[in-house]
């Protein structure tokens, strides 16, 4: 039996806005790290410290990969 690994190590996220199509999901998946600005009419990360395992999803689910780890 393998167990999955799973990252507890923070890292810091962003969006590249130059290629996001503002579908809002990283929202609808992850509200406690995404939010929407409604002056700017764009997603920003409200919490840019987070897991692996917290945006996984997001970052798989993203239509054009604009959820990127920036301390590479």
């Amino acid at each position: 039996m393998t167990q999955e690994k799973t990252c507890t190590k923070h890292r810091e996220i962003a969006i590249e806005l130059g290629d996001c199509r503002l579908c809002q999901g990283c929202i609808e998946m992850n509200p406690d790290v995404f939010e929407w600005d409604d002056d700017l009419n764009m997603p920003y990360v409200c919490r840019s410290k987070v897991t692996e395992e917290e945006v996984r999803d997001i970052m798989n689910s993203c239509p054009e990969d604009c959820i990127v780890f920036v301390d590479c």
